[in-house]
């Protein structure tokens, strides 16, 4: 062996797997976008009810249901701080007593059904004040969204 010799450039390597490990990233984020947009199950799936319904109204009734829902709440944080430090007790407490915990979660469906069916009912006058013609375009736009056509605009509300 000769001792002028040119060492081994280590950084070829590595560099190619860098290289390799990227393009397989990008190979996967395109594959799986186009498997999401042309038909994946997701894709096949209609959005949830509640969400659907949000989403067809005009802006201004999606910002004032926001802002309800956000009142609604903040005013049930001491409720909910007081279930927490329920709970806490509750599961520390020996022997457990999974009867007083199903009580809580009773409790908190109770109270997430009725700030839901305030929603609606909030969403209900929504709709029943519309004119025909608004009316039509909201269910324009709800057929538009339970079959994921794409919007016009580029952000979410």
């Amino acid at each position: 062996m000769s001792e002028n010799a040119k060492p081994k450039k280590r950084w070829v390597p590595v560099l190619l797997a860098v290289s390799l490990g990227l393009n397989l990233l990008v190979v996967g984020i395109a594959l799986g976008t186009a498997y999401r947009v042309k038909g994946g199950d997701h894709a096949k799936a209609p959005p949830g009810f509640g969400s659907a319904l949000y989403r067809a109204l005009p802006k201004e009734d999606r910002k004032a249901l926001r802002l309800e829902l956000s009142d609604r709440h903040v005013r049930g944080g001491k409720t909910r701080a007081q279930d927490f430090a329920a709970l806490q007790t509750v599961l520390r407490a020996e022997p457990f007593d999974p009867a007083a915990v199903q009580a809580l979660l009773v409790q908190q469906a109770r109270s997430m059904a009725e700030l839901q069916g305030a929603l609606q009912e909030e969403w209900l006058a929504r709709i029943t004040t519309m004119t025909d013609a608004e009316r039509l375009d909201y269910a324009d736009r709800l057929q538009d969204v339970v079959q994921r056509k794409s919007h016009k605009r580029k952000h979410k509300d």
